[in-house]
């Protein structure tokens, strides 16, 4: 299997999680690799998770899991 092929698998497994949380999880790597220490990229990374708490998503993907379904994110 090509490194592209296995690429392509695991974009498509990422892009089956919430829109909201992946913005955030991205924002949270590239911001937090900025930082001069663990404890600043960790403070990045809560600021990015409390973005997502409130949401309706995050609702959804308790729900799902909790239910045994996959989640229907609509992005709010």
């Amino acid at each position: 299997r090509s490194a592209e092929s296995k690429a392509m698998e695991l974009a498509v497994e990422i892009a089956k999680n919430g829109p909201l949380a992946l913005r955030a999880a991205k924002r949270s790597v590239a911001e937090g690799m900025e930082q001069s220490n663990v404890s600043d990229a960790m403070d990045v990374e809560k600021e990015c998770y409390g973005t997502i708490l409130d949401t309706e998503d995050r609702l959804e993907g308790l729900a799902a899991f909790r239910e045994g379904r996959t989640p229907v994110y609509k992005g709010r």
